[in-house]
Parts: C-alpha cells; structure tokens; sequence
C-alpha cells in the first residue's frame, strides 16, 4: 500500500472514531461540537489524500485560505505537532546543497536562504510559507500533499521547462525535505541536463542530501515526468 493511501486510511479512521464520540456525546454538550469538528476535517483531510486533491487545504502564492484553515484546523494543529516532533527527532538540516546552483531541504525560513534572491519552490500543502520567502519575485507555490505529487502533471513538466532556463541558484523544498522536494529536484536535474538517467539524478540529490527517502510513488512519479520530458519535440531533450 503506498503513503498516501495508508495516510489517508489513518485520518479516516481518525474521522470515524471523532464522529462516533460526537453522536454518544450528550446533544447539548460543548464537546459534542468539537467531536464534530475534529470528524470534519479529518474526513476532508483524509479525502484529500484518497483523491489527492491539495486544493481542498486552499493554499495560494504561499499562504492557505483562513476559512480553509478554520474548517481544518484540529487535523492542521494534530499534523504540525507531528512534523514537529519528527523535526526534532531527525535534526536535519533545513537546506543542502546538491550542486552550485541547487538546494534542496525541508521548510524553511529567509534566513537559512543561499543568497538575497534565489528561485524558490515551495512544494508543502499544509503550511503558509514565510512573507519574506513568498514575496521574492522567483517564488514559485506548488502545494502536494505529504507523500503525493503533483496532479497537474503537465503544469508542473512546464514549469520545470521554466526553472530549466532560470539562471542563478533554485531551492527546492517541501516539509522535511525527504520525498517531494528530493523527486522534483531530480527532475531539474534530468530537465537540466546534469544527468541523463533517473537513477543518477537520485543518486546526486542524495549524495546533497543524505536523508532522502523516495517512496513507490515518488519514484513513480519521478519516471513518468521523465518520460513527459523526453517526448519527441519537447525542448531540452536530444
């Protein structure tokens, strides 16, 4: 079974137990309200990774719908505490650096940036990303859910048709800077030209960043982006 589907299998077992605790809690009790609440935006949550539907947490150039963030808010609050632990627990470096022109990491703050005004992709769904970050005139938000990729395919093989011919340096980062931001950072380097095959380009970004960790569906997703790429009359490509 893939991540995505085991998370979204948790958070809907989640969703039932806080639903069932709604319904035997008393009808006037203000806990029967927040069970509810809770069932709520575990089931959307849960929805978003069966369906993989990052919208549904209404993130835009880097900062998430507060109405979203109201509705959601007892699964974002369970979900940051969770990223916050494992931060700790991991102790990994926000940023590092692939090649002179690549740096891949987990979220991040203006400080940990390489220079004043670097491309910077922003790939995690769930958090706003820092003002001075999401103000950068190479700022670029593409939300994807925790294990999942991207699902407009084809915006985001354009995009690395963009980033392919940006000069100077380009962050890439998700939330831990394991699985999202390590697949999309082989990908510009295959898009690039630094390497020719999927296994080398892994190879280089975990050279970079040791604690990268590709799931099936990173993997997948890394092959057939590559094999968009390589299509006959696409730019880039011999």
């Amino acid at each position: 079974m893939s991540k995505p589907a085991k998370l979204a299998l948790g958070i809907a077992a989640f969703a039932a137990i806080f639903a069932e605790a709604a319904r035997r809690a008393a009808f006037s009790s203000p806990l029967r309200l927040l069970f509810a609440w809770v069932a709520l935006s575990c089931a959307i949550a849960g929805f978003a990774y069966a369906a993989n539907r990052p919208d549904l947490f209404g993130k835009r150039a880097g900062r998430l719908d507060r109405l979203r963030v109201a509705l959601l808010l007892p699964y974002l609050l369970a979900f940051r505490l969770a990223c916050w632990i494992m931060r700790t627990w991991r102790r990994t470096p926000a940023l590092s650096r692939v090649t002179p022109e690549l740096w891949v990491g987990g979220r991040i703050d203006a400080d940990d940036l390489p220079c004043d005004d670097p491309v910077v992709l922003d790939l995690v769904c769930e958090f706003d990303e820092p003002e001075a970050i999401r103000s950068l005139p190479g700022y670029r938000c593409v939300p994807v859910l925790d294990g999942h990729h991207p699902p407009d395919e084809e915006a985001f093989v354009a995009l690395l048709d963009e980033l392919a011919e940006v000069p100077g340096p380009v962050v890439v980062h998700c939330e831990s800077g394991r699985g999202r931001a390590p697949t999309a950072a082989a990908l510009l380097l295959l898009r690039r030209g630094v390497v020719r095959e999927t296994a080398d380009a892994i190879a280089l970004v975990a050279r970079g960043r040791p604690w990268t960790k590709l799931t099936a569906t990173d993997r997948a997703f890394l092959e057939r982006i590559t094999g968009r790429m390589r299509e006959p009359g696409r730019p880039g490509w011999d």
